[in-house]
């Protein structure tokens, strides 16, 4: 053994293991090794409430911990919540060789791998190992939660001028810790150093990051081409060359990339993502629509579960309800409203709660529900706070805003967008300004095609074609219900036709809309005139 037992009985050590009898055999081989403080836990739920109390000086977990997350999933949720403190060593075992993130070390990442069958022996060394480092670059550790990464760098350069074995580990903190203060360049050099002493497939990978933060395209592409080669980074390549087609606009290419990125990492929740968001900005709707139902049936219910898979199947399911005919549109409707029930309860939080509101207010707007959606929309601005929120929720409270016409809110949510933060490249970063780049011209295009609409719809009811200038009307209508003028238009072109049950639902929706809207004095006067016109069947 490396270190005596008397060095482990006075730390505290976290187990997490799935299968009770492997967990009782390695808690025996952690007794042996002379751990008495052992927690010993069966899943990644339960691991969280003893990590926040208690602060451990390892944490040994499970690759697969049965619950839908992963070792690595844990140690992000715990980093996230502050629970792993800055000398506790994270070892993962597993009983099938996994790759840790070779990238990320300034992040955070575990700290060493055990491969399963094990002896006590081969567990004491890995803990052993894993302490060692944490002790040698504990200054380092200590600096990395403030942020300071001004102390970081100056506490890697002791390290590496004191502690010879620790060097390279420090060198490739140090070439993260460059890139993270934007010295590209320092970071490309030192990598470049350190490469013409060894060749390693991080410093080219470190490299070509430095080159992508450039916008050095060309030689950027080369070099991540020539990593998805190398087995140890291949899944680090495929993600940075994904975001550099991304941050070109070269959507086809970033397809290709993401979708060799899922093969190797299904439960890369960002590139998951991030392929629905390219199909749709690619115009495949229909495969966007598809892709998200999927990731439902997929992770639903399971740790990889995300509020945003239903968010966006809603909105992807209203886009289609919009352009629907009258005949199939309640049933279209009727998706949308189901689509986002179906979202699990424990998604809904405050975070999550104003997009549903805003959806919610859309749907309702579309089914002719125009005081239940006003009564949402107002609750949705009870509970909006500062932060913008996403791509979609803007987009959401910009088109339910404009169908309100309440213009003023509307372009407050454009100009939101338009201000969205771009010095972020990561893969859900890169889709986001793409999506907001195509909801602009899309908000220009919907305000375009209103005034078309209502003009091909008022000279086909001129010429007598009053079908025709109803499934024009009826699109405009449908994107601003409560514009008085386009209201008017439609419940005049009603009066030109017999009555009809498929109208009665529409017929009804454009009354409620008049009756929620302000009308000036000529409005009302051509209101009161139509009503005499209007078959009863509309008004019963």
């Amino acid at each position: 053994m490396i270190f005596q037992a008397s060095f482990y009985k006075s730390k505290k050590l976290l187990l997490i293991e799935d299968c009770e009898p492997v967990r009782a055999s390695i808690k025996g081989m952690l007794q042996q090794i002379g751990f008495v403080d052992i927690t010993a836990v069966a899943d990644a739920v339960q691991a969280l409430s003893p990590a926040k109390r208690h602060a451990y000086d390892f944490i040994l977990a499970d690759f697969n911990l049965g619950d839908g997350k992963d070792a690595l999933q844990l140690f992000a949720e715990l980093s996230a919540q502050d629970a792993i403190k800055p000398g506790c060593c994270f070892v993962v075992i597993s009983a099938e060789p996994q790759r840790l993130p070779v990238m990320g070390l300034l992040q955070g990442t575990p700290d060493h791998f055990v491969l399963k069958p094990f002896s006590y022996m081969e567990l004491e060394k890995r803990l052993a190992k894993a302490w060692q480092s944490r002790v040698a670059l504990r200054k380092v550790y200590q600096a990395m939660p403030a942020g300071d990464l001004v102390a970081v760098h100056t506490e890697l350069d002791e390290v590496i001028k004191n502690a010879p074995a620790y060097t390279l580990l420090a060198l490739r903190l140090k070439g993260e810790v460059l890139l993270a203060q934007r010295e590209y360049n320092a970071a490309m050099q030192l990598y470049k150093k350190i490469q013409q002493q060894r060749d390693f497939s991080w410093t080219r990978l470190g490299a070509a990051i430095a080159m992508v933060k450039l916008q050095q395209w060309p030689e950027a592409e080369q070099l991540l081409l020539s990593l998805t080669e190398a087995d140890d980074v291949r899944p680090e390549a495929l993600d940075w060359l994904s975001r550099l087609y991304l941050l070109q606009g070269a959507l086809p290419q970033a397809l290709e990339q993401l979708t060799e990125l899922v093969k190797l990492q299904p439960t890369n929740i960002d590139a998951q993502t991030a392929i629905a968001s390219v199909m749709l900005l690619s115009g495949q709707d229909d495969d966007a629509l598809r892709y998200r139902q999927k990731l439902i049936q997929q992770f639903r219910f399971s740790g990889f579960d995300r509020a945003d898979y239903y968010l966006e199947l809603t909105r992807l399911l209203l886009a289609q309800a919009s352009q629907t005919e009258l005949a199939g549109f309640n049933a279209a409707l009727k998706k949308c409203s189901e689509a986002l029930a179906s979202m699990p309860q424990k998604l809904l939080t405050d975070e999550t709660e104003p997009e549903v509101l805003a959806l919610r207010a859309r749907i309702s707007l579309l089914q002719g529900h125009i005081a239940d959606a006003k009564q949402l929309t107002d609750e949705l601005q009870i509970k909006e706070d500062a932060a913008v929120g996403s791509v979609g929720c803007l987009v959401d409270k910009i088109r339910l805003m404009f169908a309100l016409g309440e213009l003023k809110q509307a372009e407050r949510y454009l100009t939101q967008l338009k201000a969205l933060p771009t010095e972020q490249d990561d893969l859900h970063s890169c889709c986001q300004r793409l999506s907001a780049a195509r909801a602009l011209q899309q908000d220009s295009k919907l305000r375009s095609d209103i005034r078309d609409w209502n003009q091909a719809g008022m000279a086909a009811a001129q010429s007598g074609n009053v079908k025709a200038a109803l499934l024009q009307l009826r699109l405009a209508f449908l994107s601003m219900p409560c514009n008085a003028g386009l209201a008017l238009n439609l419940l005049q072109t009603l009066t030109q036709l017999p009555a009809h049950r498929g109208l009665q639902a529409l017929a009804k929706a454009v009354l409620a809309a008049l009756e929620q809207s302000n009308l000036t004095s000529a409005n009302q006067q051509r209101l009161e005139q139509l009503l005499t016109q209007l078959p009863p069947l509309y008004t019963e």
